[in-house]
């Protein structure tokens, strides 16, 4: 029965046989991949979400981040791990200064934490005001002690002598004067009421000079002497000083110094 009986040759009869084998397993194979597709279509069922512990509450941000649609549209299934909190986009969670990201919420957590109470502003106390320094009231004579000076005992008659005007306050308190050129004076005279020269003479007034004068601190004005004598008003024909023995008197208003004397020599 296995051999083939005909007027063709028998290998023609066995590839005839060969053929139908092969069809015949090709439509098997697809009845069978049909049959599982149907089958996976309708009978299937869906897995469930496992349901929350009883003794642990679902968090009510997972609830919420069950709910909602995630990037790319896809509806979440099922309800989040009980005591864990999805992870928000990052679109909607607050930057900090510099484009950082603060990080997200716990595990355990109700809902987003709340930001830090800003510090209070720091309260500047007001400048405390310096006491008002007392007004200086001005120099009495009394307080006052003028004096006249030479750089010197002895000159030459062609030096020109140093002399100064010496003012000290003597009283325990500081206080003011005017020592301006117009209040004080210099002169040299063979005695008191003898003058040969008087700075005033070619160079009256001047601006006022209000100073502050400290107790026991010298207030010190000086000129060079041309060795000439003058007058008020400084005529012409002003002569050189022979040698001999001088004084020195300075003046401030009417305070007048004792004598300072001093020698020219040939």
């Amino acid at each position: 029965m296995m051999e083939p009986v005909g007027p063709l040759p028998p290998s023609v009869y066995w590839r005839r046989r060969a053929v139908a084998v092969i069809g015949v397993v090709l439509v098997l194979a697809f009845l069978i991949w049909a049959i599982s597709a149907a089958a996976s279509a309708d009978g299937g069922e869906p897995i469930a979400a496992p349901a929350p512990s009883p003794s642990v509450p679902p968090s009510p941000v997972a609830s919420q981040s069950a709910l909602a649609v995630p990037p790319g549209g896809a509806t979440a299934l099922g309800a989040a791990p009980t005591g864990l909190v999805p992870s928000a986009p990052a679109s909607i969670l607050p930057t900090v200064p510099g484009g950082a990201t603060p990080p997200l919420l716990g595990a355990g957590s109700t809902g987003p934490q709340q930001p830090p109470a800003p510090a209070p502003a720091p309260t500047t106390a007001p400048p405390s005001q310096a006491p008002a320094r007392a007004a200086v009231s001005p120099c009495a004579d009394s307080a006052l002690k003028v004096a006249a000076r030479t750089d010197q005992p002895r000159y030459g008659l062609s030096e020109r002598p140093q002399f100064s005007l010496v003012v000290t306050n003597t009283g325990k308190e500081p206080c003011t004067r005017d020592l301006g050129p117009a209040r004080t004076a210099m002169a040299v005279v063979v005695k008191p009421g003898d003058g040969l020269w008087g700075s005033d003479d070619c160079a009256p007034g001047g601006d006022p000079d209000v100073r502050t004068l400290v107790p026991g601190q010298e207030q010190v004005f000086s000129v060079r002497w041309a060795g000439r004598t003058s007058a008020p008003g400084c005529p012409s024909g002003r002569e050189a000083v022979p040698a001999g023995t001088y004084q020195l008197l300075t003046r401030l208003d009417g305070i007048v110094s004792d004598p300072a004397p001093f020698t020219l020599v040939p």
